[in-house]
Protein backbone atom coordinates (compact mmCIF):
# COMPACT_ATOMS: atom_id res chain seq x y z
CA UNK A 1 0.00 0.00 0.00
CA UNK A 2 1.16 3.52 -0.67
CA UNK A 3 2.98 5.72 1.83
CA UNK A 4 0.21 8.34 1.92
CA UNK A 5 0.17 10.61 4.95
CA UNK A 6 -2.14 9.29 7.65
CA UNK A 7 -4.58 12.07 8.65
CA UNK A 8 -5.34 10.40 12.00
CA UNK A 9 -1.99 9.49 13.46
CA UNK A 10 -2.33 9.43 17.28
CA UNK A 11 0.50 11.80 18.21
CA UNK A 12 -1.43 15.00 18.88
CA UNK A 13 -1.01 16.88 22.15
CA UNK A 14 -4.28 15.53 23.56
CA UNK A 15 -3.34 11.91 22.96
CA UNK A 16 0.16 12.46 24.36
CA UNK A 17 -1.26 13.95 27.56
CA UNK A 18 -3.77 11.13 28.04
CA UNK A 19 -1.51 8.16 27.26
CA UNK A 20 1.58 9.16 29.23
CA UNK A 21 2.35 5.76 30.79
CA UNK A 22 1.34 3.82 27.67
CA UNK A 23 3.74 5.90 25.57
CA UNK A 24 6.52 5.49 28.11
CA UNK A 25 6.12 1.72 28.42
CA UNK A 26 5.96 1.22 24.64
CA UNK A 27 9.17 3.17 24.16
CA UNK A 28 10.91 1.33 26.98
CA UNK A 29 9.73 -2.02 25.67
CA UNK A 30 11.06 -1.30 22.20
CA UNK A 31 14.47 -0.35 23.62
CA UNK A 32 14.77 -3.15 26.18
CA UNK A 33 13.57 -5.92 23.86
CA UNK A 34 15.79 -4.65 21.06
CA UNK A 35 13.14 -4.26 18.36
CA UNK A 36 12.57 -1.37 15.98
CA UNK A 37 9.11 -0.35 17.13
CA UNK A 38 5.97 -1.19 19.08
CA UNK A 39 2.25 -0.54 18.95
CA UNK A 40 -0.71 -1.11 21.26
CA UNK A 41 -4.20 -1.78 19.90
CA UNK A 42 -7.41 -2.41 21.80
CA UNK A 43 -10.26 -4.58 20.56
CA UNK A 44 -14.00 -4.30 21.10
CA UNK A 45 -14.45 -7.58 19.20
CA UNK A 46 -12.62 -9.79 16.72
CA UNK A 47 -13.51 -7.35 13.94
CA UNK A 48 -13.38 -4.00 15.76
CA UNK A 49 -10.02 -2.61 16.86
CA UNK A 50 -8.40 0.76 17.43
CA UNK A 51 -4.77 1.78 17.54
CA UNK A 52 -3.98 3.33 20.91
CA UNK A 53 -0.34 4.21 20.38
CA UNK A 54 2.52 3.44 17.99
CA UNK A 55 6.16 4.35 18.50
CA UNK A 56 6.66 5.12 14.80
CA UNK A 57 5.00 5.19 11.40
CA UNK A 58 5.95 1.59 10.54
CA UNK A 59 4.37 0.21 13.72
CA UNK A 60 1.28 2.23 12.88
CA UNK A 61 1.22 0.89 9.31
CA UNK A 62 1.41 -2.72 10.54
CA UNK A 63 -1.66 -2.16 12.72
CA UNK A 64 -3.51 -0.47 9.87
CA UNK A 65 -2.74 -3.35 7.51
CA UNK A 66 -4.25 -5.83 9.96
CA UNK A 67 -7.32 -3.64 10.37
CA UNK A 68 -7.74 -3.28 6.61
CA UNK A 69 -7.05 -6.89 5.63
CA UNK A 70 -8.60 -8.66 8.62
CA UNK A 71 -5.60 -10.92 9.15
CA UNK A 72 -2.18 -10.90 10.81
CA UNK A 73 -0.36 -11.81 14.02
CA UNK A 74 -1.94 -9.16 16.21
CA UNK A 75 -5.47 -10.26 15.37
CA UNK A 76 -4.47 -13.92 15.77
CA UNK A 77 -2.93 -13.22 19.19
CA UNK A 78 -6.09 -11.46 20.36
CA UNK A 79 -8.42 -14.19 19.10
CA UNK A 80 -6.43 -17.07 20.58
CA UNK A 81 -4.98 -15.33 23.68
CA UNK A 82 -1.68 -16.93 22.63
CA UNK A 83 1.51 -15.06 21.78
CA UNK A 84 2.33 -14.95 18.07
CA UNK A 85 6.10 -15.06 17.45
CA UNK A 86 7.23 -14.74 13.84
CA UNK A 87 11.00 -14.26 13.56
CA UNK A 88 11.04 -14.59 9.77
CA UNK A 89 8.05 -13.31 7.81
CA UNK A 90 9.37 -14.89 4.60
CA UNK A 91 8.73 -18.32 6.11
CA UNK A 92 6.30 -20.16 3.78
CA UNK A 93 4.13 -21.09 6.76
CA UNK A 94 3.59 -17.38 7.47
CA UNK A 95 3.00 -16.35 3.86
CA UNK A 96 0.51 -19.19 3.46
CA UNK A 97 -1.31 -18.38 6.70
CA UNK A 98 -1.65 -14.66 5.86
CA UNK A 99 -1.53 -14.42 2.05
CA UNK A 100 -2.61 -10.76 1.91
CA UNK A 101 -0.84 -9.45 5.01
CA UNK A 102 2.57 -11.07 4.49
CA UNK A 103 3.55 -9.45 1.15
CA UNK A 104 2.30 -6.05 2.29
CA UNK A 105 4.31 -6.07 5.51
CA UNK A 106 7.41 -7.31 3.70
CA UNK A 107 7.05 -4.34 1.36
CA UNK A 108 7.35 -2.11 4.45
CA UNK A 109 10.76 -3.62 5.14
CA UNK A 110 9.55 -5.56 8.20
CA UNK A 111 11.03 -9.03 8.64
CA UNK A 112 9.88 -10.12 12.11
CA UNK A 113 6.76 -9.51 14.22
CA UNK A 114 5.94 -10.54 17.79
CA UNK A 115 2.41 -10.07 19.16
CA UNK A 116 1.50 -10.41 22.85
CA UNK A 117 -2.12 -10.39 24.10
CA UNK A 118 -3.03 -7.68 26.59
CA UNK A 119 -5.21 -8.75 29.50
CA UNK A 120 -6.76 -7.31 32.62
CA UNK A 121 -5.97 -8.73 36.07
CA UNK A 122 -8.98 -11.06 35.74
CA UNK A 123 -7.65 -12.47 32.45
CA UNK A 124 -10.10 -10.63 30.19
CA UNK A 125 -8.64 -9.90 26.74
CA UNK A 126 -8.49 -6.23 25.80
CA UNK A 127 -5.90 -5.91 23.03
CA UNK A 128 -2.38 -6.63 21.82
CA UNK A 129 1.16 -5.36 22.09
CA UNK A 130 2.84 -5.79 18.72
CA UNK A 131 6.60 -5.51 18.18
CA UNK A 132 8.45 -5.47 14.88
CA UNK A 133 12.01 -5.78 13.62
CA UNK A 134 13.49 -4.94 10.23
CA UNK A 135 15.84 -7.91 10.47
CA UNK A 136 14.79 -11.56 10.89
CA UNK A 137 15.61 -13.17 14.20
CA UNK A 138 14.12 -14.78 17.27
CA UNK A 139 13.69 -13.15 20.66
CA UNK A 140 16.15 -14.71 23.08
CA UNK A 141 14.87 -15.84 26.48
CA UNK A 142 15.71 -12.56 28.21
CA UNK A 143 14.03 -10.39 25.58
CA UNK A 144 11.02 -12.68 25.40
CA UNK A 145 10.48 -12.40 29.18
CA UNK A 146 10.87 -8.63 29.01
CA UNK A 147 8.27 -8.34 26.23
CA UNK A 148 5.86 -10.57 28.13
CA UNK A 149 6.32 -8.48 31.29
CA UNK A 150 5.64 -5.23 29.41
CA UNK A 151 2.50 -6.76 27.90
CA UNK A 152 1.32 -7.81 31.37
CA UNK A 153 1.87 -4.28 32.69
CA UNK A 154 0.29 -2.52 29.71
CA UNK A 155 -3.13 -4.21 29.86
CA UNK A 156 -4.45 -2.54 33.02
CA UNK A 157 -2.61 0.72 32.30
CA UNK A 158 -4.17 1.13 28.85
CA UNK A 159 -7.66 0.53 30.23
CA UNK A 160 -7.08 3.03 33.04
CA UNK A 161 -5.71 5.72 30.73
CA UNK A 162 -8.61 5.26 28.28
CA UNK A 163 -11.23 5.36 31.05
CA UNK A 164 -13.80 7.96 29.86
CA UNK A 165 -14.56 8.98 33.44
CA UNK A 166 -10.97 10.27 33.63
CA UNK A 167 -10.74 11.59 30.06
CA UNK A 168 -14.24 12.18 28.59
CA UNK A 169 -12.93 13.24 25.15
CA UNK A 170 -11.32 9.84 24.63
CA UNK A 171 -14.73 8.46 23.63
CA UNK A 172 -15.03 11.01 20.78
CA UNK A 173 -14.74 8.72 17.71
CA UNK A 174 -13.09 11.40 15.59
CA UNK A 175 -10.10 11.50 17.97
CA UNK A 176 -9.12 7.88 17.37
CA UNK A 177 -7.31 6.55 14.29
CA UNK A 178 -10.10 4.13 13.42
CA UNK A 179 -12.86 6.49 14.55
CA UNK A 180 -12.85 8.42 11.29
CA UNK A 181 -12.93 5.15 9.35
CA UNK A 182 -16.18 4.19 11.07
CA UNK A 183 -17.60 7.68 10.55
CA UNK A 184 -16.71 7.42 6.84
CA UNK A 185 -18.25 3.94 6.65
CA UNK A 186 -21.47 5.36 8.04
CA UNK A 187 -21.48 8.10 5.40
CA UNK A 188 -20.73 5.57 2.65
CA UNK A 189 -23.52 3.32 3.94
CA UNK A 190 -26.04 6.14 3.43
CA UNK A 191 -24.71 6.91 -0.05
CA UNK A 192 -24.62 3.25 -1.11
CA UNK A 193 -27.87 2.32 0.69
CA UNK A 194 -26.19 -0.61 2.42
CA UNK A 195 -25.45 -1.51 6.04
CA UNK A 196 -22.47 0.12 7.83
CA UNK A 197 -20.86 -3.34 8.03
CA UNK A 198 -21.11 -3.78 4.27
CA UNK A 199 -19.84 -0.25 3.69
CA UNK A 200 -16.80 -0.88 5.90
CA UNK A 201 -16.09 -4.08 3.97
CA UNK A 202 -16.14 -2.08 0.74
CA UNK A 203 -13.73 0.51 2.13
CA UNK A 204 -11.34 -2.28 3.16
CA UNK A 205 -11.58 -3.86 -0.29
CA UNK A 206 -10.98 -0.49 -1.94
CA UNK A 207 -7.91 0.18 0.21
CA UNK A 208 -6.44 -3.19 -0.69
CA UNK A 209 -7.28 -3.02 -4.40
CA UNK A 210 -6.04 0.56 -4.83
CA UNK A 211 -3.01 0.16 -2.53
CA UNK A 212 -4.19 3.12 -0.47
CA UNK A 213 -4.42 3.62 3.25
CA UNK A 214 -7.93 3.14 4.60
CA UNK A 215 -7.54 6.19 6.86
CA UNK A 216 -6.76 8.33 3.79
CA UNK A 217 -9.82 7.01 1.96
CA UNK A 218 -11.90 7.76 5.07
CA UNK A 219 -10.62 11.34 5.12
CA UNK A 220 -11.57 11.73 1.45
CA UNK A 221 -15.11 10.56 2.23
CA UNK A 222 -15.51 12.82 5.25
CA UNK A 223 -14.29 15.87 3.30
CA UNK A 224 -16.51 14.95 0.31
CA UNK A 225 -13.58 14.42 -2.05
CA UNK A 226 -14.95 10.90 -2.51
CA UNK A 227 -18.62 10.07 -2.84
CA UNK A 228 -20.49 6.88 -3.75
CA UNK A 229 -23.53 6.10 -5.85
CA UNK A 230 -25.61 2.95 -5.26
CA UNK A 231 -24.84 1.69 -8.76
CA UNK A 232 -21.12 2.53 -8.47
CA UNK A 233 -19.58 0.77 -5.40
CA UNK A 234 -16.14 2.10 -6.30
CA UNK A 235 -17.13 5.68 -5.73
CA UNK A 236 -16.44 8.69 -7.98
Amino acid sequence: MSAEQNPTRPDDDHTVSVLTRTRTLCGQCSDVVGVDGAAVAVFASDTSRDLVYATDITAERIDELEFTLGEGPGLAAYRSSVRELHPDLTDPATTTRWPMFAPEILDLGVRAVFAFPLRMFNGARIGVLELYHTQPGRLDAQHYRAAANYAAALGPIVVEELDPSRHPTVIDPTLSPRGKVHVAAGMAAVQLRVSPTDALARLRAMAFAQHRRITVIAQDIITARLRFRPEEPGGN
